[in-house]
């Protein structure tokens, strides 16, 4: 029995939980340490999954970032590339209001000479109806010097002439019908305009009318030839004087035309 009991207690000496007792472990003790240990690489795991997440995250944002900034890149190649085109389209409106500018210029130029030529020609029309206002005038004086030799000769003319010694003299018309036909036409038109004056209800009235239209023709003044020619048909529509101011016209008109 001696023996059994010793052997018992050499066994229990050589367990090791008298050891672990020794360092102050405990079974307890010992699961809360493992327990801890666990916990611990748990808690790095999570720490490396969660790190890793981050990094996802900011490779996700990088590259949204990258593709953002191509996005405004391609948007900013679009907008320099319709600039460009703007800035051309631009550029060939200014080309062509320089032409137009140039050719307004030009037509005001033109325009100015234009002006200035009328004028000149108005001046010379000018003076032209004033010398012949002044030779009117000087004619109206002949005339009215004639006529009164004319009458002061008549009575003496009357008593003392025979059937065949003169001939009679001549009225205002068939002067300035002479006149019109030595092709003396400012002279003409002063006498016929004298004769129309004077007999402003003679029988020849029209035809000096008329004639004094042809003598402004011949003189190239169409426009006052065209103002007699008017007055024939408006105050003697159905004379021959009448048609012939019509042909006239016609001539007066196709003139201008060409």
């Amino acid at each position: 029995m001696k023996s059994n009991t010793n052997t018992r207690v050499d066994i229990e000496s050589s367990s090791p939980q008298p050891s672990l007792r020794r360092f102050g472990l405990t079974p307890l003790v010992l699961v809360a340490t493992l327990t801890q240990l666990a916990l611990l690489g748990c808690l790095q795991t999570r720490g490396g999954v969660k790190e890793a997440d981050e990094k996802q995250q900011i490779r996700k944002q990088v590259q949204n970032l990258q593709q953002t900034t191509a996005d405004v890149n391609s948007r900013f190649n679009d907008i320099d590339e319709e600039f460009r085109k703007t800035y051309g389209r631009v550029e060939q409106i200014d080309v062509r209001l320089t032409q137009i500018k140039e050719r307004a210029e030009k037509n005001d130029f033109a325009l100015e000479a234009k002006v200035k030529e009328q004028d000149q020609k108005l001046a010379a029309f000018r003076e032209e109806l004033t010398k012949l206002s002044s030779d009117l005038a000087e004619m109206r004086g002949q005339l009215e010097a004639a006529r009164q030799a004319l009458l002061s000769g008549a009575t003496a003319a009357a008593g003392a002439a025979t059937s065949g010694a003169a001939a009679p003299p001549k009225n205002s018309y068939e002067l300035a019908l002479a006149k019109f036909e030595a092709k003396a036409w400012r002279d003409a038109v002063l006498a016929f305009e004298d004769y129309r004056k004077t007999y402003p209800r003679g029988k020849n009235i029209i035809p000096a009318t008329y004639r004094i239209g042809l003598c402004f023709q011949e003189l190239g003044m169409n426009d006052e030839a065209k103002a007699f020619f008017e007055e024939v048909i408006q105050k003697a529509p159905k004379s021959k004087e009448a048609g012939f101011s019509k042909t006239r016209l016609k001539e007066l008109a196709s003139k201008k035309k060409g």
